[in-house]
């Protein structure tokens, strides 16, 4: 197939989750033989695969826009279109000049601008809302992160589940591998110690305030304990001060981003990793992170909150320990474990990494892409 892949809003020059997603689907649909033109922000990769071929997106209006993703598609020779957005406006106006199928994926809820304080009610909500229910419909195929998101756009949209298809987030096994942890420290500059890393953006949905009021508690019982964060965003201010306030800045480490393919080294450091997911969000739509497929998938103990997907992975691998939401002294109870257990963490480690190398690489998330995508060109 040639595939349209519209990631119009990911920027690949930063690494974040979306942006990581987006290049790894598309090298991988490349990888099983398939030309992907990918439109996207801005570039900050190169492409390893002569089928993958990204395009900038075109300044202007949303017309320009879909005129120019357009003559992409129409010099392509593509056979589908696939969006990654909310509002597949971009996808729904090419499909339309082109007289080609489109699917939509779906990774989050629009009311996420809200709960980080940003963007205001409008009263054109309804009719945006209805405009966007009659894309969904027009789509050929909806795909959707986790199980909770697909009944959401089931119960927003009015499509049937059977136009749904749930496809999990996936990891790069053969770049995140378990590594020696002293090794990694010493590589990193950290100092001796217990080290708890978390890795992904600091916004509030992510938990890490009770991630820092469980760490006066875990320092009660393992002194030597450290804890990294790893990653930026709205709350690295706000979390540097609680801190301070809670008296443990000192052990804390805040490195800021750092590039993708530093990330498996500070997993590598890590006696045990961090999803302390917040309820805000996570309960309502269920969760396929990213950062807890690349634990594993480097060996590593996870300890994250009992979240809708997260529970669930973390039961099926036997890789981790999940813990109430927003629940210091439950989460500090679960990471003292790990830190005065070694071998449990280790085995722990060991489960997490078989799982992910036998059904969480990005190869068989993007075969399960292909196989909707083939269904909406076969039945066009």
């Amino acid at each position: 197939m040639n595939i349209l892949l519209l990631a119009l809003d990911i920027n690949l020059s930063v690494t974040r989750g979306d942006a990581v997603h987006t290049i790894e689907i598309a090298r991988s649909l490349a990888q099983r033989g398939h030309r992907v033109d990918l439109v996207v922000a801005s570039n900050g990769v190169n492409s390893r695969n002569s089928r993958l071929v990204v395009h900038l997106r075109s300044p202007g209006s949303d017309l320009s826009v879909v005129a120019s993703c357009a003559r992409i598609g129409r010099d392509a020779g593509t056979d589908v279109i696939y969006e990654r957005r909310l509002s597949p406006k971009i996808a729904f106006g090419v499909s339309r000049l082109l007289g080609l199928p489109f699917v939509v994926e779906v990774n989050g809820i629009e009311e996420e601008a809200s709960i980080q304080g940003r963007g205001a009610q409008s009263g054109w909500r309804p009719i945006k809302a209805r405009i966007r229910r009659a894309m969904y419909h027009s789509a050929a195929r909806v795909v959707a992160v986790s199980d909770r998101l697909a009944s959401i756009i089931a119960a927003r949209t009015g499509l049937p589940m059977n136009r749904i298809t749930v496809v999990p987030n996936g990891v790069d096994t053969e770049g995140f591998v378990p590594t020696n942890a002293v090794e990694a420290r010493e590589l990193l500059g950290l100092e001796v110690g217990s080290w708890i890393i978390y890795v992904g953006n600091l916004v509030p949905w992510q938990g890490l305030d009770t991630a820092l009021r469980a760490f006066p508690i875990i320092l009660e019982r393992c002194p030597r304990a450290r804890f990294a964060i790893v990653g930026d965003g709205v709350l690295r201010e706000p979390l540097e001060e609680m801190a301070s306030t809670l008296g443990v800045r000192d052990r804390l480490l805040m490195k800021g981003p750092v590039p993708h393919e530093a990330i498996p080294t500070w997993i590598g450091a890590a006696n045990v990793c961090l999803a302390p997911f917040a309820r805000a969000r996570n309960e309502t739509i269920g969760l396929s992170p990213l950062k807890v497929y690349e634990y594993m998938s480097c060996g590593r103990p996870v300890v994250a909150s009992d979240i809708p997907g997260v529970t669930e992975l973390l039961t099926r691998s036997g890789g981790g320990l999940v813990v109430p939401p927003e629940n210091p002294e439950a989460l500090a109870a679960a990471i003292v474990q790990l830190l005065s257990s070694e071998r449990e963490a280790g085995e722990m480690g060991e489960r997490g990494r078989r799982f992910a190398v036998e059904h969480c690489s990005w190869s068989k998330t993007a075969e399960r892409v292909e196989r909707v995508l083939e269904d909406a060109v076969h039945n066009r």
